[in-house]
């Protein structure tokens, strides 16, 4: 270790010292740390500023600062990778996702993981449907939430697109039906310009193979498609969505009434859909990913914004008898 520590400290490489002496690494470097010796850190040491694209520089305290910013606001749950690209989007920066890491993991910001017949169905023939443009594949299922000045769970019924991950329609109430199925989708023609033909995925539910829904989805030409059962990785959109909501609302809210409840989701859904970024559209959120392909929601929703409020009007009158 002597004659080691002696070349090394000559400026010797001490890959090559050790190689030739016949010490192991490991054991070299496992003594110095016994002995309260760290060893110097080879490579490039960490930056301590970032490039911005227009050429300009800002320290990585003001880096850190916007991280915290941005996962300080409500809904926001991102790992580094999306942190990343909200940094290169919003703050112009010249940043890579490994900095981006280092970043949250000296400052604690990293995520920590938080450890459910009748009739004639057509079963779904691929795990994941294949999507050729928006709308032309949708994923539909309900959830269980917890609304504790009630003691008792909620039901919320979730439409959305597998191809733009865009929620088209949501609806909550103690308990769902199949008339809320028809009812939800109606409201989806009436606010969305739907393929002639598309096709829907979902589960065994009840709601979901009563003769009725079945009919219904018969009559406007659209074909329904059943997972199998025991297999919701056929239906890997919208439980990937429901499992979103689950650690970032119902895991952090508490909820007094149903209304309190459908309130905090229309919030939510109004985030997740313009604004959130999502890894399953090039890290864009659902409404930048529909407008790179020329189509503007916001206007489309403008347009229908009496329609719209005459059905939330009507749902409101629900939930507050119900509440």
């Amino acid at each position: 270790m002597m004659l080691a520590d002696q070349y090394i400290s000559q400026g010797n490489p001490a890959k090559i010292v050790l190689t030739v002496i016949g010490i192991a690494k490991s054991t070299y470097y496992g003594r110095l740390k016994r002995r309260g010796i760290e060893p110097k850190q080879r490579g490039r040491s960490c930056s301590t500023y970032t490039s911005t694209i227009q050429g300009g520089r800002v320290t990585n305290d003001v880096v850190i600062e916007d991280i915290k910013n941005v996962l300080s606001l409500e809904f926001v749950d991102y790992g580094y990778l999306k942190v990343t690209h909200w940094l290169r989007q919003n703050r112009d920066y010249v940043i890579s996702p490994k900095k981006v890491y280092r970043l949250m993991q000296e400052q604690g910001l990293l995520n920590k993981l938080i450890k459910r017949t009748k009739g004639k169905r057509q079963w779904v023939s691929e795990l994941v449907p294949t999507t050729y443009q928006q709308y032309d594949t949708l994923e539909f299922d309900i959830k269980y939430e917890y609304v504790a000045g009630k003691n008792r769970n909620a039901l919320a019924l979730t439409i959305i697109d597998v191809e733009t991950r865009w929620v088209l329609g949501h609806y909550r109430t103690w308990k769902i039906k199949h008339k809320d199925v028809i009812g939800l989708f109606d409201q989806l023609f009436e606010v969305y310009p739907l393929p002639k033909h598309f096709y829907v995925r979902n589960d065994n539910g009840s709601e979901f193979v009563a003769r009725k829904v079945q009919q219904y989805f018969e009559d406007k030409k659209i074909t329904q498609e059943f997972c199998k059962p025991a297999t919701p990785e056929q239906n890997a959109h919208i439980e990937s969505y429901h499992s979103i909501v689950e650690r970032v609302v119902c895991q952090k809210y508490e909820f007094g009434s149903l209304l309190d409840l459908q309130e905090t989701m229309n919030r939510f859904i109004k985030f997740y859909n313009n604004e959130r970024i999502h890894s399953g559209t090039e890290y864009l959120s659902p409404y930048q990913n529909i407008l790179n392909r020329g189509i503007d929601m916001k206007s489309i929703q403008s347009q229908k914004a009496l329609d719209c409020k005459t059905l939330e009007t009507l749902r409101t009158e629900r939930l507050n008898s119900v509440a």
